[in-house]
C-alpha cells in the first residue's frame, strides 16, 4: 500500500546508505557543494543535517543507486554492454618517452605525459590531479603547468577526495578541463554529466577524463598509523607494489627502503572497494594501469574519439610509445577485471543491496557476469 510519502535523495539519504554504512569512497564529488559536508583525514564528514529531499551529494555520489545503463547511454551513447572492461577502441601497452615522468612518475609514466601534452597542445587549459604531501593524505589540486603535473606524478594507494577541487575552483570560466581518477571518481563525473539537477559545477567543461586501474583504495587514517608503525616517521616519498606473484609493498622513507607484504595492508581496504564492478576506470577516454611482467610499461586502454585522438597525437609528437600489449596479459587483465566485478556482485547480493536495487542492471547481464568471472585468480 502506497503511503505517498516522498522518498529523500538528499543529505538524509546519503547519510543513511553512504557514510554512516561506511560506504563513502571519499572521491569528493559531493564537497564544496555542501555547508554541511566536510573532508577530514580522508574522510567525508556530516556536520548537521538538510531538509533538502534532492540534492547534488546524492545524485553524483558512485554508491547511490545508480542506473549502469543511463550512465553508459550518456557517456558512450550505448548502455552497458561490454561486460569484461567496458567499451574498448584500442588497446595496447605504452610508456612516455622523456625521463622526466619515468623518473618520477608512476610505472610507465604515461598518464602524466599525457596530461603535460595535452596542457601543452590546448587541448584542455587545465587539470585537476591528485598530489599528496609527506603523510600522503591526497588532496585534490587544480594544475596548469608541467611543474605541477610533475608535483601530482606518483600513486599513494590511498583514496581522497579529488574532485573536491572541480567543484571548488577557482575556475576563470572558459578553461577545457582535464581530470585524473580513479574508477569511482570516474564514476561520480559521469553521473555529474548526465544528472538532471541544476549544474553548480564546471562539468560541462570537463573534456577529458583519464581513468586509473584501480582494484581497492586504502583508508588513509588507519592505513598511516600502521605505516608509521612498520616504517619510521620520516616523510615518505614513494609508494610502489610489486606484481604478482610477488605483492610486496615497497615505501621509501628518507633514504630507506622497506618491504611490506601487501597481505599486511588488506585490513586498511576502504569498505566501499567491495562492492565497485569496476577495475579499469571503464568511463573515462583513456584507462591506465600496469603491464604485469613488464617493467616501466603502462597497459593503455582507448575508450573515446577523444582519448583516441589525443593519444595518436602525443604519439606522433614522440611523447609517447607504444606496443602491442601480450595474448597472455590481455587475457589476465580480461580475467581480473570479470573477477572484480563478480566479487562486488557477491558482496551486493550478501549485503541485500541487488534486492534493493543499489543499481540497475539486467538479470541476464548479472548472470553473465557472474558466469564468465570463472575461478578465483591466485
Amino acid at each position: 500500500m502506497e503511503t505517498g510519502e516522498k522518498v529523500n535523495r538528499g543529505l538524509k539519504a546519503l547519510g543513511e546508505k553512504v557514510l554512516n554504512s561506511d560506504q563513502c569512497t571519499a572521491c569528493g564529488a559531493c564537497l564544496s557543494l555542501c555547508p554541511y559536508l566536510r573532508s577530514w583525514k580522508g574522510r567525508v564528514v556530516k556536520l548537521d543535517n538538510c531538509n533538502l529531499e534532492e540534492g547534488r551529494c546524492f545524485a553524483y555520489c558512485p554508491r547511490t543507486e545508480v542506473d549502469l545503463d543511463e550512465v553508459y547511454r550518456g557517456f558512450f551513447g550505448k548502455s552497458y554492454e561490454e561486460i569484461e572492461m567496458g567499451p574498448v577502441r584500442k588497446i595496447m601497452m605504452a610508456r612516455a618517452k622523456d625521463p622526466i615522468w619515468t623518473k618520477k612518475a608512476q610505472t610507465g609514466g604515461v598518464v602524466s605525459a599525457l596530461i603535460d601534452f595535452a596542457l601543452r597542445e590546448g587541448v584542455i587549459q587545465a587539470g585537476v590531479l591528485t598530489p599528496r604531501d609527506g603523510d600522503l593524505l591526497p588532496q585534490g589540486k587544480i594544475i596548469t603547468n608541467r611543474k605541477a603535473v610533475l608535483s601530482c606524478a606518483g600513486s599513494s594507494y590511498v583514496s581522497g577526495p579529488t574532485l573536491e577541487a572541480l567543484n571548488r575552483g577557482p575556475w576563470k570560466g572558459q578553461e577545457r578541463i582535464g581530470i585524473v581518477g580513479l574508477p569511482c571518481q570516474a564514476l561520480a563525473l559521469a553521473r555529474m554529466k548526465t544528472s538532471t539537477l541544476e549544474k553548480k559545477t564546471p562539468i560541462d567543461r570537463v573534456d577529458l577524463v583519464i581513468g586509473l586501474f584501480c582494484t581497492w583504495a586504502l583508508d588513509y587514517k588507519p592505513f598511516m598509523a600502521f605505516l608509521y608503525k612498520r616504517v619510521s616517521s620520516l616523510s615518505i616519498k614513494k609508494l610502489n607494489i610489486t606484481p604478482p606473484p610477488e605483492r610486496i609493498l615497497e615505501v621509501m622513507a628518507g633514504k630507506t627502503l622497506s618491504r611490506i607484504p601487501v597481505d599486511d595492508i588488506r585490513p586498511f581496504i576502504r569498505p566501499s572497494c567491495r562492492v565497485c564492478l569496476d577495475m579499469t576506470a571503464e568511463l573515462s577516454d583513456i584507462s591506465v594501469g600496469t603491464v604485469e611482467g613488464k617493467e616501466g610499461w603502462n597497459t593503455v586502454i582507448v575508450r573515446t574519439a577523444m582519448g583516441e585522438n589525443l593519444l595518436k597525437r602525443a604519439k606522433k609528437a614522440g611523447v609517447i610509445e607504444t606496443r602491442p600489449l601480450p595474448k597472455d596479459n590481455l587475457s589476465h587483465l580480461k580475467e581480473a577485471s570479470l573477477l572484480k566485478k563478480r566479487r562486488a556482485l557477491d558482496a551486493l547480493k550478501e549485503m541485500g543491496e541487488i534486492e534493493k536495487g543499489y543499481f540497475t542492471l539486467s538479470a541476464n547481464l548479472i548472470k553473465c557476469i557472474l558466469s564468465e568471472s570463472g575461478e578465483t585468480l591466485p
